[in-house]
Formats: structure tokens, sequence, C-alpha cells
């Protein structure tokens, strides 16, 4: 068997008819020698699938990123002026679906950390964050995502995860989606106290998984 091209026009030239298959532009065709041309079915062209496509984040409307998972200690609460530490799960994840009307993988990579601490203040952060038993800190150590509350009251804290995109079309391999996918997670509530109020709230027997315990 011998594999040939089918000629855009439908035609093959007696020179054309055994160059054999190597881009994969035009459909294969596979005949012995003495059997007469037969040509192959066109097939629908992969739009996206030319190396100079720019894919942007606009295009990702079939991917939604999910919201990262997100924690802090002491559990809920902070003590006034004391570091309260915070962190999330976010991972990098393959998504399937349709991209420019063809099958395809997107893969979300986090590249940054946006904190609003709900009292004014924010920071930003190449990592998540871990707790400190996983830093091996202390309670109440600074850490690159703690924060210090300067007045007792009740905060609403979120976080946005900063994702780069990749995607690919088969085993095409990966190619870069152009702009960064913004995904904030599910605000979760803080409460600040002073340390005096704190402890003579609650004791360990009573809440395990109060601040200190």
């Amino acid at each position: 068997m011998v594999e040939i091209c089918a000629h855009p026009t439908g035609q093959l030239t007696s020179e054309q008819e055994w160059t054999l298959c190597g881009s994969g532009d035009f459909p294969v065709v596979s005949r012995h020698p003495e059997w007469p041309v037969t040509l192959a079915a066109p097939t629908t062209p992969c739009t996206g699938c030319s190396p100079a496509t720019v894919v942007h984040v606009t295009d990702l409307h079939n991917f939604p990123a999910p919201s990262a998972p997100t924690g802090m200690e002491p559990n809920g609460w902070a003590i006034v002026g004391l570091a309260a530490n915070f962190w999330t799960g976010a991972a990098a994840h393959v998504q399937d679906g349709l991209l420019l009307g063809q099958p395809a993988q997107v893969l979300f990579t986090p590249v940054g950390y946006r904190w609003n601490y709900g009292d004014g203040r924010t920071a930003s952060s190449p990592a998540g964050g871990a707790s400190w038993a996983a830093l091996g800190l202390a309670e109440f150590s600074t850490t690159p995502t703690s924060h210090k509350y300067a007045a007792r009251g009740t905060y609403s804290v979120t976080l946005t995860v900063d994702y780069h995109a990749d995607y690919s079309f088969g085993d095409q391999g990966w190619r870069p989606v152009e702009g960064i996918v913004s995904v904030p997670a599910a605000p979760f509530t803080v409460v600040a106290a002073t340390e005096s109020t704190v402890l003579v709230a609650e004791d360990c027997n009573v809440n395990p998984h109060g601040p200190g315990c």
C-alpha cells in the first residue's frame, strides 16, 4: 500500500499521484500501485490549529476556571496586632471543551494571588501560602500571606487568583493564551478581637478549634 495526498481540487497529476503524505494538509489516500486512484473525502479544517492562531482569554468562555479553596488561622478569628495567616489551595488544572469550534484542552496555572483583607488593606503574592504547621512556624508568626488587623471588627476577606492559560488541540502541544484569567474565590468572614476578649470568651475545652487551641 502507498499513501498519497488528494489534490485540493480533487484531481491528481501523475507526479502528485505518488507523493507521500508528509505535511498532513490534505486527506490521505491509500492504494495499490495497480489500483485506480481513489480520492478521500474532504476534511473539515481546524480553524485554530495553525501556529499563527492567537487565542485570547475572551475565547475561553467554554472553559470556566473554578474558584480556589481558601483557609486561614486561627479558624476565622484574629487577634488585633498579631498575624492571622491566610492561604489557598489553588493548583494547576486542565479542562476539556470546545475552543474556536474545535475540541481542545485548556491548562490553567496559578501565577498570582491578590488578597483583600476587608479593612482597606490588600496584598499580592506569587505563592498561595500555607498553614503555620506546614511552614514549620509557631502560631501568629508572620508569613508572606499573613495580615495584622489594627482594630476590632468583623471583616470580609476575598482572594482573587490570577491564572495563565495554555491551550492544545489534540496532540499538537501547549500554546499560550493571550491575557490573564482572574477568578475570585468565595469571600469569608474574620472576626478580629483583642487578646483579652478572645481568651475569656471561650477556652479550648469549649471550642477546641478556637484561637491558640
